[in-house]
Parts: structure tokens; sequence; C-alpha cells
């Protein structure tokens, strides 16, 4: 009985070995596995900060929340960088740099930007090749000139109303020197909604995006753009450009995805 009981406590023992044997092969694995899937859903938490965007500014959130947008403050104040681009979108919550002067060619009496100053050159003669007679009457003007531009419309109408068809110095499309003010060459209805009624005014609505041209504030899209219908001011694009804007039927600003409206 004695030698029986000796075997038995050996084969247990042998036997509980065998076994812990077992579940360790079998444990340290699935512990490993454990380990490395707990790495990576801790890693999916972590919130990463996105790409810059224009405009807009990223607070790094590592709460496992979205992360959080600061609001954009405005006047958004663009680059010297910004302000050379063909597409750049200057309005009333978009200001120019104060010293931005583009380099500027003589046009028909004016000066603009050498690629707006070709196409407007066929602009006037496609127009008198018409019987239109289509003059200047401001091209490009420095942030200097727009201050004694805008003080002047103040003294006369006020700002309230001044700011409905004058930019504030810094924020006019005169001084990126792709946008004019056109009229007629007998100087009837100058910078006045009627020019938009005229022969002169209803033939530049239709053909300006065949130079690269828009009309830069189209009528019945002052809440957009901040600005009374002015028929008389239109924006070199580029061909392609304008006229895609032109066929959307949005404002640049709209077109751009930019905000704009009043300051």
């Amino acid at each position: 009985m004695a030698n029986e009981k000796c075997k038995m406590i050996n084969f247990l023992t042998g036997y509980n070995k065998v076994v812990k044997k077992k579940y360790l092969l079998i444990g340290i694995p699935l512990l490993l596995v454990v380990i490395v899937s707990s790495a990576i859903l801790a890693s999916r938490n972590v919130v990463k900060a996105p790409a810059d965007t224009k405009n807009d500014s990223v607070t790094v959130n590592t709460s496992g929340q979205a992360p959080a947008v600061k609001e954009i403050i405005y006047p958004v104040q663009l680059t010297i960088e910004q302000a050379q681009a063909i597409n750049v979108v200057v309005n009333k919550k978009h200001k120019l740099p104060d010293n931005y002067a583009p380099t500027l060619t003589a046009v028909a009496g004016g000066q603009m930007r050498p690629e707006a100053a070709s196409e407007l050159r066929k602009l006037l003669n496609a127009a008198t090749a018409t019987g239109i007679k289509l003059m200047i009457i401001s091209s490009y003007r420095s942030f200097n000139t727009q201050v004694s531009t805008y003080d002047g419309w103040v003294t006369q109408y006020g700002q309230t109303r001044a700011d409905t068809f004058s930019a504030r110095p810094g924020f006019s499309e005169h001084q990126t020197g792709l946008g004019v003010d056109l009229g007629n060459n007998d100087g009837s209805c100058a910078l006045e909604i009627c020019f938009g009624d005229s022969t002169a005014g209803l033939w530049l609505a239709s053909n300006a995006s065949n130079y690269g041209f828009i009309i830069r504030y189209p009528e019945g899209k002052e809440a957009e753009t901040g600005y009374q219908y002015e028929p008389w001011h239109i924006r070199y694009l580029g061909v392609d450009t304008a006229k895609d804007v032109v066929e959307t039927g949005k404002t640049f600003d709209q077109y751009m995805n930019v905000v704009a409206g009043e300051y």
C-alpha cells in the first residue's frame, strides 16, 4: 500500500508539472496578444492635429474627442504671397497687406498687372469693333490712394452709405491690380447702376468672361458680396476661371468658398 501511495503521489506531481507547463505554453502567447491589442487600441485613442487649413486654427485634444477648431477672427490678413495669386479673394473680411504693390503696366490710360492689362486691351478693342466705346474710369489704386478715395466718399455720404460701394483701405480689389472700373466713353452713367442697362454695360456683362473678367459685384448678390450691384467693376481671373464663375451663377467669393459679406 505504501508503494502504491508513493506511486500515486509521484504520478500526480508529474501530472501537475505537465499541466503547468502546458498552461504556460498557452498562457504566455495569450498574454502577449492581450498586451499588443491593448497597445493598438490605446494608439487609436490618440488624437493627431489635422493638417493646417487656410484661416483655421487647430487645438489638439487628447480626450478622444474631435479636435476643437478656434473661431476665425476677421479680417483675415492676407500675405504678400496670397495677394500675388490671380485668384486672390479680397473682400470685407479678407485684407491685403498695406504695403502690397503689384508689378504694373500701362493700359488705355490706366495701370494693371500685365496679364490683366493684356486681356483688357483685347476687350476694349473688341468693344470698339462693335461700335461700343469704353474707357477706364479707375484701375490700380494703391493703399494710400484708397485712403483718400474712401475718405472722400465717407465725407460726402457718411460711412454707412460709403461702405456699400467703396472699400476701406486694404480691402479694395483695385490694390491687386486685377480690378478695373469701366464706363461709356461719353461719361454717361459713370459709376452708376444705369450703366448696366446701357448698350456698353450689356455688352460688357455678356462678353467680359471671354477675356478673363467677371462682373465682380453682380445684381441681387449684395448680401453675399457686401457691396451694391456694380456693373462697371470687372475683375480679372483668367478666361477659364471667369467662364466657370459665370456658368455657376455664384459670386467669386462663393465660387472660391471664401466668407464674404460685411466687415
